[in-house]
């Protein structure tokens, strides 16, 4: 029962790992096959290169029944080719199933066969002594010379890592160092820290042929030793150069300190079990124990590594999620597929280390083949895919120095483009880790035609994205919100330049343009033919000119606008006695004015007409004043210009003015009960609104300090014959002005 199920179990790992292996079989299977079969003899030789020409007169020197016969060639060429490839498909599923049912009857005799042999390591007893008789000084002389050798391999290593000990201290120890300096520091370290390595192997292989007899039969365990040490070794020092637990001021890899001790040291124990496993398979054959005990160790020691990596997960379940969220920037406003991702990642990551263990115990069950390349190396890729990144962030940083907005975006830009290529590198080199060439499969001679489109679909979108985020990043603009006061401060409402204003326009354009060539070359790596289709675009934009007259116009007449340079967005315009407001946005019919009072108005550019912009240049804003008919207009005019320096000098307003406030001097006379005195001043456009209102305030106060007054409008009643009215007459007329004020004046009396 125990041999049926290992042999069920066999058979699913398989189906794991043969599309793998299998892939390099049947393309070559394919490529062998297309020319296998013999070509069909045709009487009329065709030439290899042909021209229109050359076909013309091939043509006209055939008769009727040699170009049936050619023609009859040429189908049957074709429906050979056909035939082949569909043959080719049934022979990859074929080889396929072939494949997987071999593997699960090696799989199943292997185990049955070294159950047998482990339930009878009695028998080999016999084998044990003749091998132990190779040692000449006996067994504690073999353990002897075996003890010697590790430690001379061991004394070598210390004696070369006291050496570089004082060099490796000097490298840790940094107070604060740029990331370049950090990398340079690392690969230093990595490789002093590979030289006892170096003086380990140098000095066992060299030591190794003096003691051959006295080691006997584990001569054959040296070069096990020696791979199992130094790959170990090896892998350890990458792990903790890349993570640097130890010095965490020169780490290059983007993680905390808990993190980056936490990973280095499940990896360092999952080597010390693999290589344990290793060392300890490799004796049993060697001392004549045979392979099966070597076989069941390594697996036992695999499937332990396994376990170990399977339990880091499961215990950093809420880390795993973190990593995720910040690769697909899992925001809360993020999408529904970086959501899944991240929740998935944890279970994504169990189930790959369970079929990567399935796939290396296939393997090794089947032909006592490790196959590591395909699991260790994708986890090893994933673990500096991280590293890889930061650096090319750093080039980034490096090559775009500015703190402006626009290198910040452009910074985004090319950071997201390395990551495209470590991506894309990263998937070639774990297709290559796992046997599979990703190009030949989707380009090749002999690849399927989805497999040919899919490629050229993503490639075409890949680049259409970075061609969009760099058009994105080179024409980006603030979506500007208008405060729609005529009243603001200039300071506060800058209107945007004419650049800024068209850049949405050419944006939206340039996107357009884009989306429509990346769409027709999709369609066209579907097989869609476009020229039909941009013919028939020209007529439909023919008909949707004559059927949207209104819109061309408002179109073409957006276009002259802005050519004219009428109006920018943040300016103040006016278009009539009642509609007046901030340009907010303009689109490629419109544009959007803010009212002051906050309501956003939607004018199209065709029923534009007149259009007064308040934010150009300069602005010259007159203010007149009613004065008593007595006032001195000199006096007035000094006091105007010394409140005019005053303002020139305010910490808030003088920068304001271009020229300062000054009097203009009797405007005219209002009936001799007023005195109307006009002032002037230049100033930045919107400004004179809060300008105004200043000089009011101060004007007000001033001229009471002076003795000038504001003139009241009165009525002045006389009699008929021009003679003053007494009081009781002046009472009387007050008192009906005010009892009835519409009504009209008394007989005999006029109002000036």
């Amino acid at each position: 029962m125990t041999f049926h199920l290992a042999s069920l179990c066999a058979r699913a790992l398989a189906v794991l790992v043969v599309l793998a292996t299998i892939s390099g079989t049947t393309a070559s299977a394919q490529m062998f096959g297309a020319g296998s079969a013999p070509a069909a003899e045709q009487p009329i030789e065709i030439p290899k290169e042909l021209t229109p020409e050359l076909v013309d007169g091939m043509l006209s020197r055939l008769t009727d029944g040699q170009i049936r016969e050619l023609l009859h060639s040429e189908l049957i060429r074709r429906a050979d080719e056909q035939a082949k490839a569909s043959e080719t498909e049934v022979d990859t599923f074929a080889g396929i199933e072939a494949r997987l049912a071999q593997m699960a009857e090696r799989i199943e005799t292997r185990v049955v066969r070294w159950a047998g042999a482990l339930a009878d390591l009695g028998s080999r007893r016999d084998k044990v002594d003749e091998r132990m008789a190779l040692a000449e000084h006996g067994i504690f002389g073999m353990i002897a010379s075996w003890l010697i050798l590790v430690a001379a391999g061991v004394v070598a290593a210390l004696a070369v890592s006291a050496g570089t000990q004082k060099w490796r201290r000097w490298l840790e120890t940094v107070e604060d160092c740029g990331y370049w300096d950090k990398v340079v520091r690392t690969f230093a370290l990595g490789v002093i820290e590979f030289l006892p390595i170096i003086a380990f192997v140098a000095v066992t292989r060299s030591a190794a042929p003096f003691m051959q007899s006295a080691l006997g039969p584990l001569v054959g365990l040296v070069w096990i030793y020696h791979a199992g040490v130094s790959y170990s070794w090896a892998f350890i020092v990458l792990s903790r150069r890349a993570f640097a637990p130890d010095a965490p001021q020169i780490r290059i890899a983007p993680l905390e300190d808990n993190v980056a001790q936490g990973i280095h040291t499940l990896l360092r124990r999952a080597v010390w079990i693999g290589v344990a496993g290793w060392l300890i398979g490799g004796f049993f054959p060697n001392i004549g124990l045979g392979f099966p005990p070597a076989m069941v160790t390594v697996a036992l020691a695999g499937t332990a590594v396994a376990a170990l990596l399977m339990a880091a997960v499961i215990g950093n379940l809420g880390r795993i999620r973190a990593a995720a969220a910040s690769v697909f920037d899992a925001r809360p406003e993020a999408g529904s597929f970086a959501r899944i991702m991240v929740t998935s990642a944890p279970v994504v990551l169990a189930l790959y280390l369970l079929g990567a263990w399935f796939y290396w115990l296939a393997h090794w069950l089947e032909r006592g083949q490790h196959r590591l390349e395909g699991p260790l190396g994708t986890l090893m890729v994933l673990l500096v895919l991280p590293i890889f990144d930061r650096m090319g962030g750093e080039l980034v940083n490096t090559a775009v120095r500015s703190d402006t907005e626009a290198a910040e975006r452009f910074r985004g830009v090319f950071h997201g483009a390395w990551r495209v290529v470590i991506g894309i590198a990263a998937i070639l080199v774990i297709s290559g880790l796992w046997n599979l060439d990703v190009v030949r499969l989707a380009k090749g001679e002999n690849a399927p035609a989805w497999a040919d489109t899919g490629f050229d679909i993503v490639v075409t979108l890949l680049i259409g994205y970075l061609i969009w985020r760099l058009i994105r990043a080179s024409l980006h603009t603030e979506k500007h919100v208008a405060g729609g006061a005529e009243d603001a401060d200039p300071s506060s409402v800058s209107a945007a330049s004419r650049l800024h204003t068209l850049t949405p326009l050419f944006r939206n354009m340039l996107l357009g343009f884009l989306a429509i060539i990346v769409t027709m070359i999709v369609l066209s790596s579907f097989g869609v033919d476009i020229g039909p289709l941009l013919a028939s675009a020209g007529i439909v934009g023919i008909a949707v000119g004559f059927g949207a007259q209104t819109l061309v116009r408002d179109i073409f007449s957006g276009i002259f606008f802005l050519v004219d340079d009428a109006f920018r967005v943040g300016e103040y315009i006016e278009l009539d006695s009642d509609l007046r407001g901030e340009v907010e946005s303009i689109s490629i019919r419109s544009l959007q004015l803010r009212h002051h009072r906050g309501a956003v108005i939607t004018i199209p550019f065709g029923e534009l007409k007149q259009i007064t912009n308040h934010n150009r240049d300069w602005v010259i804003y007159k203010m007149s004043f009613r004065l008593e008919p007595d006032t001195d207009p000199q006096k007035v005019k000094k006091v105007v210009k010394r409140v005019g320096a005053e303002f020139l000098e305010h910490p808030e307003h003088g920068a304001k003015f271009l020229d300062p406030l000054k009097s203009q001097g009797v405007y005219y006379i209002d009936d001799d009960s007023a005195l109307v005195i006009r002032v002037k001043f230049r100033c930045r456009p919107r400004a004179q609104f809060v300008l105004r209102r200043e000089i009011y305030h101060r004007l007000q106060a001033v001229f009471a300090e002076e003795g000038i007054h504001f003139a009241r409008r009165k009525v002045e009643v006389v009699s008929a014959e021009g003679e003053p009215l007494s009081e009781e007459a002046k009472a009387s007329v007050a008192d009906e002005l005010t009892a009835a004020p519409s009504a009209a004046a008394p007989s005999g009396a006029s109002a000036i």
